[in-house]
Parts: C-alpha cells; sequence; structure tokens
C-alpha cells in the first residue's frame, strides 16, 4: 500500500470511528495523519518520546481498524456506493433506450423531514414513459434490475 493509500485508509477509518478514541488520541493521531508532523515534532509538543508518540499511533491504527471489523461501516458505505453507481448505469441505460423521450425522477426530503418525496415527470399524455407494463423487453428487464437494486440497497441502509 502506498503511503497516499494509507493516509487516505486512516482518513476514511478516522472519519468514521475517530470519535471513539480518546481526546488525547486524537489530538496525536490528527496531528500524524492530518498535519503530517514527524514523531519528533508530536513528540515535542506533547511532552511524550518519540517511542510514546510511536506506539500510541499503533495503537490508534489498530483500534480504528478493529472497530472497522466490528461494525463494517465503512465496507457498508462501499457496498451503498457501488449499488448507486449501478443504479445509476441502469437509468442511464433505461434513457437510452428513449432518447427523443425522457422523464426525469427528483427525490428530495420531505419537508417535515420524515421520509423522501417522490416528483416524477410524465409525458405530455400524463402517462409514464416507462411503466410496469412495457412491451419492451430490454426496459422490462432494466426496471427489473432497478428493482432489484433498490432492494438490495435498502437491505444495506
Amino acid at each position: 500500500m502506498s503511503s497516499v493509500e494509507k493516509v487516505v485508509e486512516q482518513s476514511l477509518l478516522y472519519d468514521y470511528y475517530g470519535e471513539l478514541l480518546t481526546d488525547h488520541q486524537r489530538r496525536i493521531y490528527e496531528a500524524a495523519v492530518f498535519d503530517n508532523l514527524s514523531l519528533g515534532e508530536i513528540a515535542e509538543e506533547t511532552g511524550i518520546s518519540r517511542q510514546g508518540v510511536y506506539d500510541l499511533l499503533k495503537r490508534c491504527d489498530g483500534k480504528l481498524k478493529q472497530y472497522e471489523a466490528s461494525l463494517h461501516l465503512l465496507e457498508r458505505q462501499e457496498r451503498v456506493r457501488q449499488l448507486a453507481e449501478a443504479m445509476d448505469g441502469a437509468v442511464t441505460e433505461l434513457y437510452g433506450l428513449y432518447p427523443e423521450e425522457r422523464t426525469a425522477e427528483r427525490v428530495t426530503a420531505n419537508p417535515d423531514g420524515q421520509g423522501l418525496i417522490s416528483e416524477r415527470s410524465k409525458e405530455p399524455n400524463g402517462q409514464d414513459l416507462v411503466s410496469e407494463q412495457s412491451n419492451d423487453p430490454d426496459a422490462r428487464q432494466l426496471l427489473d434490475r432497478l428493482r432489484q437494486l433498490v432492494c438490495q440497497l435498502l437491505e444495506e441502509i
């Protein structure tokens, strides 16, 4: 793993689980990972030995990885991201079947903070462009795929 990949991994783990570290651990971890201070600089600032800083950073890395191994929040985020990309691809493909006639669905948060509001544009005659009763086998296949992806996404969240 390159040093850039390691910093990205440390940053993600810290974003999710950093609050589970003590204030002292967080200050030192942030100095090393985000401020890119050397062990010597951190040791001088905090009044502990370089070896103490090194050991603390190793323990923090271990704890953050242990939290991920138990809670799987980063793993879940990655699965949700992949499902969202797959859904986007299926919607793009569905739009490709009807390049001259497109509908759009906009999902927004409900003003009362409970749930989502879905607004779907319709064709001028008031009919959905692609519906459950579509005779186009490609469209039906894509709709089925989207339904599966939505179900998977709902299981993840």
